[in-house]
């Protein structure tokens, strides 16, 4: 893959449009489908909980996050409109029952009252954050008392093998993260780090892994 060629996927990456948008999104929940299985069972979604997933893509996994108890409640909130629509269109039935919503954010004020989630999540989505105290600051405001924040990120020890996030990604170890999250009111509950089959990248096999960085408010 030449330079352009990266820095468009890199661009798609950050805020996806266009059919080149929708065709990376499709890839992703492949490529990315095992740290998606790993978030929804650590954010362990329980009866009465109100999820917030900041940066849900084209919604696929939604369905096993929610779950079947139809006491829970699930907001996507993305700043791409292309996602946004995407996540709706194949959520349909979920979003006309009430349970489901999806918003289209354009920076990290979000249109929310104070503790109205018990669990947030995002994954993948914080390495694209232009000003990460400002995003946790509103997810510490909307997360209720006892809730809990799920953060899901490949190390920079695994990103650095994939060559176009040298394009606009800022990179984090697990520790990075906590120590991100201690600095903005949150408290590291639980740090997994689990690792994965190997992709091919540029016909290259990487090694890769995913952490999964439990907290909660304080």
């Amino acid at each position: 893959m030449n330079e352009q060629a990266l820095r468009q996927l890199a661009a798609q990456l950050r805020l996806p449009e266009g059919e080149a948008g929708i065709a990376v999104a499709n890839r992703m929940n492949i490529n990315n489908e095992l740290m998606n299985r790993w978030a929804i069972d650590q954010l362990a979604v329980q009866p009465g909980d109100q999820v917030l997933e900041v940066g849900p893509g084209n919604g696929r996994f939604v369905p096993d996050l929610l779950g079947s108890d139809p006491s829970v409640r699930y907001v996507g909130y993305d700043h791409s409109a292309l996602m946004v629509s995407e996540a709706a269109a194949h959520n349909r039935a979920l979003v006309d029952t009430g349970r489901v919503q999806f918003i289209w954010r354009s920076g990290p004020v979000m249109p929310f009252p104070n503790h109205s989630f018990t669990k947030a999540l995002a994954v993948n989505v914080i390495y694209f954050w232009e000003d990460p105290a400002a995003e946790l600051a509103e997810l510490h405001r909307v997360l209720a008392p006892g809730g809990r924040l799920l953060l899901v990120i490949r190390p920079r020890s695994v990103m650095v093998r994939l060559p176009f996030v040298q394009h606009g990604f800022q990179l984090f170890e697990p520790a990075d993260v906590a120590d991100l999250l201690a600095a903005n009111r949150f408290r590291v509950t639980e740090t997994r780090v689990l690792a994965e089959p190997a992709q091919y990248v540029g016909g290259e096999a990487v090694s890769l892994s995913t952490a999964l960085i439990s907290s909660e408010p304080v």
